[in-house]
C-alpha cells in the first residue's frame, strides 16, 4: 500500500509542472532585470540580493512601518485580484483593476518611482495626477459596484493621501507637527484603501 501511495503523489506532482515553470520565468525575469542594474550602475550583486538596512549598517526597524504600509498594499492588491476570479461582472472588473492600481502604488512605494521620476524629466506632481487619473477612470467605469460598496474608507484613504502629498510639495506641517508627520498620515491612508480593498 505504501509504495503505491508514494507513486500516486509522485503522479500528481505532474500538475506542478506548469507553475514550477512559472517560477522559474519569474527567477530568469528577476535576475535578468538584476543584471540590467548591475551593468548599467556598476555596482556588485549584492545591493540587490541583501536587505537595504544590512547594506546601510541600520538597525533592523529602520523603515518598519514603510515596510507594513507596503505588505498592506501588496495584500490587499493580491486579495482583490484573487477574489475577482471568483466574481462577474463590474464586481469582478472593479476588484481586478482595484488590485492592479493596488500594486502599482505599492511598487512606487517600494522603489521610490515617484521620487526618482524627475531622472526621466518628469514631475512628481504628474505622477500623483496620473495615480489619482487612474483612480477617477476605476470609479467612473465601475460606479455602480463602487456606489454599493462601502466607499467612505476609500473617500477618507484618499484624503489622508492629499493632505500627505500637501504637505510633501509644501514642506510645510501644520500644527508644529514632527518631522515624519507626513509618511504617518500616508501610512493611515495606505490601512484605509487596504481595509477597502480587502
Amino acid at each position: 500500500r505504501n509504495p503505491s501511495r508514494v507513486r500516486d503523489a509522485l503522479a500528481a506532482q505532474v500538475s506542478a509542472i506548469p507553475w514550477a515553470q512559472l517560477a522559474a520565468a519569474l527567477t530568469t525575469a528577476l535576475l535578468a532585470g538584476g543584471v540590467f542594474v548591475l551593468a548599467v550602475t556598476d555596482r556588485p550583486l549584492s545591493v540587490l540580493v541583501r536587505d537595504a538596512n544590512a547594506i546601510a549598517h541600520q538597525p533592523n526597524y529602520f523603515g518598519a512601518l514603510e515596510h507594513a504600509g507596503i505588505m498592506l498594499m501588496c495584500g490587499a492588491g493580491w486579495i482583490a485580484l484573487y477574489t475577482a476570479t471568483f466574481c462577474r461582472g463590474q464586481t469582478a472588473r472593479f476588484l481586478f483593476l482595484g488590485g492592479l492600481l493596488s500594486l502599482l502604488l505599492a511598487t512606487d512605494d517600494l522603489y521610490m518611482l515617484h521620487e526618482s521620476s524627475y531622472r526621466f524629466d518628469v514631475p512628481e506632481q504628474f505622477i500623483f495626477a496620473l495615480y489619482a487619473a487612474l483612480l477617477l477612470l476605476l470609479v467612473a467605469g465601475n460606479l455602480r459596484r463602487f456606489l454599493q460598496s462601502p466607499f467612505i474608507l476609500l473617500g477618507v484613504a484618499m484624503a489622508l493621501f492629499a493632505i500627505a502629498i500637501m504637505i510633501d510639495a509644501t514642506h510645510y506641517t501644520p500644527f508644529g507637527l514632527p518631522w515624519g508627520t507626513e509618511d504617518c498620515i500616508e501610512l493611515a491612508g495606505i490601512c484605509f484603501w487596504a481595509v477597502y480593498f480587502v
